[in-house]
């Protein structure tokens, strides 16, 4: 039987796409142990096994965006698209959450933001429905009362949660650009993947098993994190509803909407 061809170029795309899931998972493990009494050689193998992956992955920098564009990895641009999406959404809980922390959880401005937004469902939308829904909430933070709001110094903390909400859009959105490099970048981008690819295989593979052999006694931790996984080789609002969560807050509280906020934020609705 003929052996199944391979392509080296997707297999180090994988390798380093898996890279950058280990350090966060390596990271999650060090958070959760460390909450842990005992096991001190333990946690000192996940430290080394975190301080490996991380050292090694310096300067990768957006390395797995731009080598997307390469002809060899048409198969696992979806795929990919998939795991940037879960970002896109993990991005707005994160921002949920900021919001809910600093005006509490019934603040104005999450039902002004948030109103249409099924974060679960998000993570298994087609790719017009996720742009829609994405395009929906800009036209949000666009709107006066949300300009408003996150100006004010309480929602100050935010800022952060809403510039990584801002960057995960567009780099979900890149993936979907059709330009193939010219023939000379995409040479570059070739051995600029596979020196990566080289320098990572070793201390991935270290990393991991550390990771393996520190969590032989916390299996759940193990399972959580998803640490045993090695690199891949090949009902909607009735928008004429007269009813609306925004009108039932005070007019006089001055984190509610005026008026004219509130016409804008329902016209959103209506489009």
């Amino acid at each position: 039987m003929a052996k199944a061809m391979t392509n080296p170029v997707q297999d180090a795309f994988e390798l380093v796409a898996h890279s950058e899931q280990l350090q966060a998972r390596l990271e999650a493990a060090v958070a959760e142990v460390a909450k842990r009494s005992g096991l001190a050689e333990e946690k000192k193998w996940l430290a080394i096994a975190r301080q490996r992956v991380t050292a090694s992955r310096e300067g990768l920098g957006d390395l797995t965006i731009r080598v997307l564009r390469l002809p060899e990895l048409e198969s696992v641009r979806g795929d990919y698209a998939r795991v940037l999406q879960g970002a896109v959404v993990d991005a707005f809980e994160k921002l949920h959450g900021g919001i809910t922390l600093a005006g509490g959880g019934r603040s104005p401005l999450i039902e002004a933001l948030y109103p249409k937004l099924k974060l679960d469902k998000m993570r298994r939308a087609a790719k017009d429905d996720f742009d829609a829904q994405c395009i929906d909430f800009e036209k949000r933070l666009e709107s006066s009362y949300a300009r408003r709001m996150l100006a004010d110094e309480t929602y100050a903390v935010v800022t952060p949660a809403l510039e990584q909400l801002h960057r995960a859009i567009a780099t979900w959105r890149g993936i979907f650009l059709d330009d193939a490099p010219p023939a000379e970048e995409a040479e570059a981008l070739r051995a600029e993947l596979l020196a990566a690819a080289q320098r990572l295989d070793l201390p991935c593979r270290q990393g991991r098993l550390l990771a393996q052999a520190a969590l032989v006694p916390l299996k759940e931790v193990l399972d959580s994190t998803g640490l045993a996984q090695k690199p891949k080789k090949k009902g909607p609002r009735d928008p004429h509803e007269d009813t609306h969560p925004l009108l039932e807050e005070d007019p006089k509280d001055p984190a509610a909407p005026t008026d004219e906020e509130l016409a804008e934020l329902r016209a959103l609705e209506e489009r």
